[in-house]
């Protein structure tokens, strides 16, 4: 396992996996209970947008899971606003906090009121997207040969910046970033070059994982994982009987 890149909410690394295993973890991270806004009960609002969108809105808040939620957890959140201007995720109160303070839910206009009352509870994004705690994807990392034969155009034409010039000679670099969008290979067809540049898929992935903040990316992983492990064991069990 190789990292290429990390950032706060996403993570790119390389590993060699099968395929079936890589879309078995995708799939199982909208096993992980996540907290989400499941009810929003409406009691004044004088904004533009109806009920329902205020309530679909606020229900696709990210809100922060803690150690102290379980499966269990119940919570609310309040919204009182009276003011001009734009309300957003911030304002939302109560002992769940939302990841991220300034999405905007609706604006309001000089004397106007929005008063509502949410519902947090666990939930799993197999059964709604709101419980989703983000999203993973991934793609076979690709062996590039270069023949000597190969026009320097390639360097020009990869959307990656993959190709460079050595001497007189191109080269490959950075070869993880190729998505077989096969620019060079069109290219090369083009001059009639057509075995000058071969791209063959490995059994190695780039696989990214992006979290929408309920969890780190270390922590869905971790979870997926023991999900997973759960699911199969209590499967071969089945088997075996």
């Amino acid at each position: 396992m190789k990292i290429i890149e990390k950032e706060d909410n996403q993570i790119t690394f390389t590993a060699e996996i099968e395929e079936s295993l890589a879309n078995a973890i995708r799939r199982y991270l909208n096993q992980i209970p996540i907290i989400a806004v499941d009810e929003v009960e409406i009691m004044k609002n004088d904004s533009p947008l109806y009920d329902e969108t205020i309530a679909h809105r606020i229900g696709l808040i990210p809100l922060k899971m803690d150690k102290t939620i379980s499966e269990k957890t119940s919570s609310n959140l309040k919204l009182s606003v009276k003011k001009e201007g734009m309300v957003y995720s911030g304002e939302l109160s109560g002992k769940i906090k939302v990841v991220y303070d300034e999405i905007p839910i609706t604006s309001l206009r000089k004397g106007q009121e929005l008063e509502l009352v949410a519902t947090a509870r666990i939930g799993k994004g197999v059964d709604h997207p709101k419980f989703s705690p983000g999203l993973m994807f991934y793609r076979n990392i690709v062996n590039i040969k270069v023949n000597k034969n190969c026009p320097k155009e390639v360097i020009e034409v990869c959307p990656q910046n993959i190709f460079e010039l050595q001497g007189d000679k191109v080269v490959a670099k950075n070869t993880e970033r190729c998505d077989m969008c096969e620019s060079c290979i069109e290219l090369c067809k083009r001059k009639g070059k057509k075995d000058a540049i071969i791209l063959n898929p490995t059994k190695n992935l780039m696989i990214t994982i992006e979290s929408w903040g309920q969890l780190s990316t270390a922590e869905m992983i971790k979870k997926t994982i023991e999900i997973l492990k759960k699911d199969l064991k209590e499967a071969s069990k089945k088997i075996s009987k």
